[in-house]
């Protein structure tokens, strides 16, 4: 079962179902794919029955059943991708309460790492680097979980040197969300004890890194320089940092979403895919504007009461277990800047992980670190 275990958090936490389809083929990568939703069900029945998640059922009923009735794509596609879904989120449970702080802050800093490889050994003319997760900001997304997860680390020698060496890692993504979550992240842990201010000198060492051996990352030239003008330099570079900002994404999708807020335009109408109702080639990058408009308010206000939720939660353990609070954030602000919610097997394994944790035994919750 161990062995099981570990290869299920493999695939979900260092995002090997993407990853195998883009480095191998897409024939690799469905038969990760399938080996993937195989192994859940297998691991699903030989295990402990906890409770389910019932609130991330119930918003994936919502959302699927609703998002269906406009529904005018391929309808094999719309019954598998559902089907993906309520299999991990309900074979899922287990393995995310038998999953220890140790355990997923190890595999969020191997992920992490894959950026810097990614970095150092296969650099890109594009100049920003996903690792394993292909997509920069989603590769941000990790590097701010297992950032989280060192908090509680005792010895500040090792919380020190994961920080500097995940920092730069995630510097690396040049990713303006990365930049401003872990501000906001450091001011929770800061807030949370004082003594976490040290993380602050990772932070600092890491970006003179990064401004001194720049060169040998082929980073991108435009975020780069904006990056380095936050730092010195006669003028911050605005424009680039707005550019392309998600608020005027969002614009794009607001007549279509005021005109249908009831039931939406149906499944996968604001991914990027030209339909009858919209005309614009990019996703809109905010689950919550893609929840309404594609299934309308329900799924919308279920999505706002269960990320709203674990916040508040998370934030009552915030002396003792500031990860949680931390986690929390990165997870309802990561919802503000993507919108593939329902087959990110990462955001959902972390969302059942944080659930469990703070919703059914907060009275009893104890110090877990990552060195115990």
């Amino acid at each position: 079962m161990k062995i099981l275990k570990y290869i299920l958090l493999s695939i979900t936490l260092l995002n090997f179902v993407s990853f195998s389809a883009i480095a191998f083929g897409s024939g690799v990568g469905s038969v990760v794919s399938a080996m993937f939703f195989i192994l859940i069900l297998f691991y699903y029945f030989v295990s402990p029955k906890p409770k389910l998640v019932t609130s991330f059922i119930v918003l994936g009923l919502a959302y699927h059943l609703i998002a269906g009735i406009n529904y005018s794509g391929e309808i094999r596609d719309f019954y598998l991708d559902a089907l993906k879904y309520f299999i991990f989120i309900i074979g899922i449970v287990y393995l995310a309460k038998d999953t220890t702080h140790t355990e997923l802050g190890l595999f969020a800093f191997i992920g992490s790492m894959s950026i810097l490889v990614n970095a150092v050994a296969f650099s890109t003319l594009y100049g920003r680097y996903g690792g394993f997760y292909i997509n920069p900001n989603n590769a941000g997304i990790i590097c701010l979980i297992a950032f989280s997860l060192t908090f509680n680390i005792k010895n500040t020698i090792l919380k020190l040197g994961l920080q500097l060496v995940i920092v730069t890692a995630g510097i690396m993504t040049l990713s303006r969300y990365f930049i401003l979550l872990l501000v906001l992240i450091n001011m929770i842990a800061i807030i949370s004890n004082k003594k976490n201010s040290v993380s602050l000198v990772a932070g600092s060492i890491a970006i003179v890194i990064v401004l001194t051996v720049s060169s040998i990352f082929n980073l991108n030239a435009v975020r780069f320089s904006a990056f380095q003008s936050l730092f010195g330099g006669d003028q911050i570079e605005t424009k680039t940092i707005t550019e392309n900002s998600r608020n005027e994404t969002w614009a794009l999708y607001t007549d279509v979403i005021l005109d249908n807020p009831v039931f939406g335009v149906g499944y996968n109408a604001l991914h990027g895919k030209k339909n009858k109702h919209i005309d614009v080639g990019v996703g809109v990058h905010n689950t919550y504007l893609m929840a309404i408009g594609e299934s309308g308010i329900i799924p919308f206000m279920l999505f706002i009461i269960i990320y709203l939720s674990l916040m508040f939660r998370s934030f009552k353990h915030l002396y003792t277990n500031p990860e949680y609070a931390c986690i929390a954030t990165i997870l309802a602000t990561y919802l503000l800047v993507s919108h593939n919610y329902f087959d990110n097997f990462l955001v959902l394994f972390t969302s059942i992980w944080l659930y469990q944790r703070v919703k059914y035994s907060p009275e009893n919750q104890t110090l877990n670190t990552l060195n115990s």
